[in-house]
């Protein structure tokens, strides 16, 4: 009897302990609780992605349909922007400017005793040395972003490869329909494909652009574009049309680094237009001389090698510039920025002074 009350108070002990237990430390979430608690879903999405803090700059995943857009500068001499196709709220997130100043990346190499680079809102920069391709400082390099105008430096590619200097174009009213605020061409006009180049170029001229594009074949010229940017490395880049219009032209930094060692060892002659401060077409017909003027800030500047300017409502504005700094090429690329001249210059001194 003594055995059977001792093996009743020690299971009584026991219970009591687990109910002590089960008071003092109640039991846990289920897995799947804690594994939702961790996950948000955004607007109507029914997938729940892990919350994690995302960078400022979005990023698109891939080339897409063309979204309205305000042409860059097709008057001479001017930065005419044009009201676009869609409100600003219906613009897809990747390709709107970033809210806040991307992080900059430094390699070790350059940051012991250097200041660093200034802060800017740009989407999207990067500052190397374009013959080696050592970027000296970035931010948001990687990220996709629609290219607006500079697209036309790739288009200048094809056309010095495609196409005969001395072939005129006619305008026609499709061409024009491309930038109705064309001020440099007039349909029915007939232009070299030289002088087109230099329209494209100097007050970037979407209707030039359109027109060498057309000459050629459109869908041909475009299937060259992206073949090229392709067998450049240039996997992060699109071409939706040759003049940067459409939100669909994509690229990065990276990538328009890239873009610009080509120019720069095999394509000079397209820099050396670039950095022209002004140049003479004439149409065909009447022989009516047209003055043009480059858009480009830098241009006429005696360290600056070449590049492009381009804007849209979507990409904000961009900014690809080629310098010597002394014997070497250095090139800046500046992508969403509402000063893309001065935060060029910005990056570029403190690349002179570090």
């Amino acid at each position: 009897m003594n055995n059977t009350f001792a093996k009743f108070a020690f299971l009584a002990v026991v219970i009591g302990a687990v109910l002590f237990s089960r008071m003092m430390y109640p039991a846990a979430a289920p897995a799947a609780n804690l594994a939702s608690a961790n996950n948000v879903t955004r607007g109507n999405a029914s997938s729940a992605v892990p919350m994690f803090i995302l960078p400022s700059a979005a990023v698109s995943a891939g080339g897409g349909s063309s979204i309205g857009s305000a042409s860059e500068a097709s008057g001479v001499g001017s930065d005419t922007r044009t009201e676009a196709d869609v409100p600003v709220a219906n613009i897809p997130v990747a390709n709107a400017p970033a809210a806040n100043t991307p992080a900059a990346s430094v390699p070790a190499m350059l940051s012991g005793g250097s200041a660093p680079p200034p802060a800017l809102q740009d989407a999207a920069w990067l500052v190397a040395d374009l013959t080696s391709g050592t970027v000296f400082a970035s931010a948001n390099a990687d990220a996709r972003w629609p290219t607006a105008s500079i697209a036309k430096l790739m288009t200048a590619t094809v056309v010095e490869d495609k196409l005969s200097a001395a072939t005129a174009i006619t305008i026609t009213e499709d061409m024009f329909a491309t930038d109705v605020t064309e001020q440099t061409l007039v349909v029915g006009g007939r232009y070299t494909v030289s002088d087109l180049l230099r329209a494209m170029l100097l007050p970037s001229s979407n209707v030039a652009a359109e027109a060498l594009a057309s000459f050629y074949g459109r869908n041909a010229f475009l299937a060259e574009m992206n073949a090229r940017a392709a067998a450049w490395g240039m996997s992060d880049t699109h071409f939706d049309d040759p003049s940067g219009i459409s939100a669909g032209d994509e690229s990065t930094a990276n990538d328009l680094l890239k873009l610009a060692q080509k120019i720069y060892a095999d394509y000079p002659q397209i820099f050396q237009i670039t950095r022209t401060p002004q140049a003479t077409i004439a149409e065909e017909t009447s022989g009516k001389k047209i003055l043009l003027t480059n858009i480009n800030e830098f241009a006429g500047d005696a360290d600056f090698i070449g590049g492009k300017t381009g804007y849209t409502d979507q990409a904000d504005g961009n900014l690809l510039s080629v310098f010597r700094d002394g014997r070497k090429p250095l090139v800046v690329v500046v992508l969403g920025s509402g000063a893309r001249f001065d935060d060029t210059k910005a990056l570029y001194d403190w690349y002179k002074a570090k």
